[in-house]
């Protein structure tokens, strides 16, 4: 216990594991259990734990937006330690439709415009991920409602830990299936046209590999990753510049039947 009379540690479900976050510090841990509100979850006995990171007495604004980011980052790192082996885990944001459950990946690089694509497209579906989706053997994805990590408009950094909840987003109402993977290049002018490329399966393996997770402690990691991409519908690039204009490319993929 704390000063504060509630525990220095609660639980979040991330990517179908449960991590133990321990925040000690009284000016903290407030505000990370209202950004990981979404994830909250029942303690779990045997459960990895992450620890925030301290704050000086001194600490500002600045500091305390450090720290949450840091924070975030070990949960992401601890998810995927406990997952690795049985989910395959894409850099990508993730929506499903509230009544299929079909779910597109967003799949680019970090600091490319995912958490900015589901800020945009999320409300009114069920909010999957902003950072890793993770997909079982008969296609199944494990949310990870995390905090989206927003970039500040002035300087970016540090970036702000944003409840997702406070951004209009709800967390999935029926269990998420992989319906199509998206990869972005955030590559156009604004006004140009949205161009939506099929990509063939081994430029897509050649694509893809590098934005997994743990993709080789599968057994026959390719083969696995070709039989994923062909159960989604294959990959598609799409260029664009604004995230609303992708609006048509996510409604298209949530709009298919399993």
């Amino acid at each position: 216990m704390t000063g504060s009379g509630r525990p220095a540690t609660f639980h979040v479900r991330a990517l179908g594991a449960t991590v133990g976050v321990d925040v000690p510090d009284d000016r903290l841990r407030p505000l990370a259990r209202v950004a990981w509100s979404m994830s909250s979850v029942r303690p779990v006995a045997g459960a990895p734990v992450v620890s925030a990171p301290g704050l000086e007495d001194s600490a500002g604004p600045d500091d305390v937006a450090q720290a949450l980011q840091a924070l975030t980052q070990s949960v992401t790192r601890a998810a995927i330690a406990a997952r690795t082996g049985q989910l395959m885990m894409f850099h990508a944001g993730g929506l499903c439709d509230q009544v299929s459950g079909a779910t597109v990946a967003l799949v680019a690089p970090g600091g490319t415009g995912k958490t900015t694509l589901v800020r945009t497209l999320g409300p009114g579906r069920g909010y999957v991920s902003d950072e890793t989706v993770g997909v079982t053997a008969d296609g199944h994805v494990e949310p990870y409602c995390k905090p989206l990590s927003v970039r500040r408009p002035d300087t970016g950094q540090p970036k702000d830990e944003v409840a997702p909840e406070s951004l209009g987003l709800c967390p999935p109402q029926v269990r998420p299936w992989l319906a199509g993977m998206v990869l972005l290049r955030r590559d156009l002018q604004a006004g140009e046209t949205v161009r939506v490329e099929p990509v063939e399966l081994l430029d897509a393996l050649v694509l893809l590999a590098p934005e997994t997770s743990a993709l080789a402690t599968f057994d026959r990691p390719l083969r696995r990753l070709a039989d994923l991409v062909e159960s989604a519908g294959g990959l598609r690039r799409v260029r664009y510049h604004d995230a609303a204009d992708l609006e048509p490319v996510v409604r298209e993929v949530l709009g298919r039947s399993r």
